[in-house]
Parts: structure tokens; C-alpha cells; sequence
């Protein structure tokens, strides 16, 4: 049963059939998401008691909402570590790579394209997903070419490596900032009526990319950090 003093993280490790519920209301559990709902939502933007009922029916439902999330986290969960982090490497850093590609081309198009009526926010947004990228990449390249094999080979954790991992998390945090600031500017997403079918494929693909990296930092966060940490 989840209650006001589960964290949103721990609500999505025993129950990660509500993610597409939590990114409905763009709530963070990957980053931001390791305090007790009651000390989360203490400024009134959240009906507290509604948001644990529902989440409590979500919970209890037999037929998971996002069959594919739910069996990625599931499985996941039962991986040794090294095995976790190959997962990571083949399925998101792939994925997301290949996604934001597909991204900053479509965005510099719509760019072109909407620029009389749309340049403004459109520069801004152009502007912050090439930061966003730049960083992602350095972040996977770090990952894939220090950390990991650094957790790979040293099966009982040191002092350096843990050190390592803590500034994978601090970078988590700073993507997490700049995701926010990216739904800010698109109004979450929101497509203009005044649009093309790109432009609204373009959004489209970037709201999947955030939901797939939040799912990401979650695994990372939320399980393959503590459990390399416990060996």
C-alpha cells in the first residue's frame, strides 16, 4: 500500500505501472523524487490524499497501464549489477543517442521553417536541447568509458568509484534542471494551433525522450547505484 510517507522513487521501484501517471502530472521521481510525499508537497500544489488514492488504484489495477515500462523496471530488478549496467548501455544510451539525432535535426527544420511566428521560444528551446545533448554525451561517454568498468572490476565498491558515482548523480540532477526548464518552454509538450505535422512530431519525440530518461536515472538512481553500493 503506498502512504504520504513512501518517496516517489520507492512508489516507482514497487509499483512502476504508475509512471505514465506520474509523467501526466510531470511529477519527478528519478531526480527529485527520494523525499516522503508529505514533506514534497507541503506548498499545496498537490492534493496530497487524491494523489496517494489514485496512485493506490493505479497500484492495485491487474493490467499494468505501460506493459513495456513496467517489465523493463521488473526485469531490471532482477539483473546482478555488471549485467544491469550492460542493460543501460544497450538499450538507453542507444535509444537516447539515436533519438536526440532525430531531435536536433527536426528542430533545426521547424526552426527554419516557423522562425516568422515561432522564432523566439523556438531559438530558446533550440538553444537549451543542444546544451542538453552536448552534456548527455559527455555524461555516456563518462559512464561508458571510466565508471562503469570501474564498477565492473572493482565488484566491492571504493572510495574513488563511489566518489565517481556521486558526481554521475549530480549530473543527473543537472539534466533534471534543464528538462524542467525544457517543459517549461514548451508548455509541457503543447503544440501550437497555428503548426505544422513536424512541428508536433517534433514534440512528440521530445516528450518521449524525456520519459525514457527519466525511466534511465531512475535505474541508475534508484537501483544499480544502491545495490553496487550494498555489495
Amino acid at each position: 500500500m503506498i502512504t504520504a510517507k513512501m518517496s516517489l522513487a520507492d512508489i516507482v521501484k514497487q509499483y512502476p505501472q504508475t509512471i505514465p501517471y506520474l509523467n501526466n502530472l510531470h511529477l519527478d521521481y528519478c531526480c527529485g523524487g527520494h523525499m516522503p510525499l508529505d514533506e514534497s508537497f507541503t506548498d499545496g500544489s498537490i492534493d496530497l490524499t487524491s494523489l496517494i488514492n489514485e496512485l493506490n488504484n493505479i497500484a492495485s489495477q491487474p493490467v499494468p497501464q505501460n506493459k513495456e515500462s513496467v517489465e523493463s523496471i521488473e526485469d531490471f530488478e532482477k539483473l546482478s549489477v555488471n549485467e544491469m549496467l550492460d542493460n543501460l548501455e544497450a538499450t538507453h544510451h542507444v535509444t537516447e543517442r539515436e533519438m536526440m539525432e532525430q531531435i536536433e535535426k527536426l528542430l533545426n527544420k521547424i526552426l527554419i521553417v516557423h522562425y516568422q511566428h515561432h522564432g523566439a521560444e523556438l531559438t530558446k528551446i533550440h538553444n537549451l536541447f543542444a546544451r542538453m545533448k552536448a552534456e548527455l554525451e559527455e555524461h555516456f561517454a563518462k559512464e561508458e568509458r571510466l565508471i562503469f568498468p570501474l564498477m565492473r572490476s572493482n565488484h566491492h565498491p571504493d572510495k574513488e568509484t563511489l566518489e565517481l558515482i556521486s558526481e554521475l548523480e549530480g549530473e543527473h540532477v543537472d539534466v533534471g534542471d534543464m528538462i524542467k526548464e525544457m517543459q517549461e518552454l514548451t508548455n509541457n509538450f503543447q503544440v501550437p494551433a497555428d503548426t505544422c505535422v513536424t512541428y508536433a512530431n517534433t514534440f512528440k519525440l521530445m516528450k518521449d525522450f524525456v520519459e525514457d530518461i527519466f525511466v534511465h536515472v531512475f535505474k541508475e538512481n534508484s537501483i544499480t547505484f544502491p545495490e553496487y553500493a550494498e555489495q
